[in-house]
């Protein structure tokens, strides 16, 4: 396959140096698609969201929800984007969850 050029940030890059981020409603990074491998390229959004979640009421469901993909460079994914961090949302949410559980108990 020939290489594949996109235009990000006003820089151009091969397809196969970039990731589709996916972003969660509240603006946490929450996964990553390599835009390009082998015989493998997802040069769209559309191609992005397909790949990731096969089907399409999977798909309505996180893009109505708030998910978005984003394409961009591994330089600037390596450089901005940290997917092991726990998202503080999440966090906030699961100790309100163990609380109100407590007081059922209690």
């Amino acid at each position: 396959m020939p290489e594949l050029k996109v235009e990000i940030d006003g820089g151009l890059h091969a397809l196969s140096n970039c990731t589709w981020i996916t972003w969660a409603p509240c603006g946490c990074p929450c996964g990553a698609l390599t835009a390009a491998f082998g015989d493998e390229a997802f040069a769209t959004e559309e191609q992005a969201w397909r790949e990731h979640y096969p089907l399409k009421r999977e798909r309505d469901k996180y893009q109505r929800q708030g998910y978005r993909m984003e394409l961009m460079s591994w330089d600037r994914y390596r450089a901005e984007v940290d997917l092991a961090a726990k998202c503080p949302h999440i966090k906030a949410e699961a100790t309100q969850q163990t609380l109100d559980a407590a007081k059922v108990a209690s």
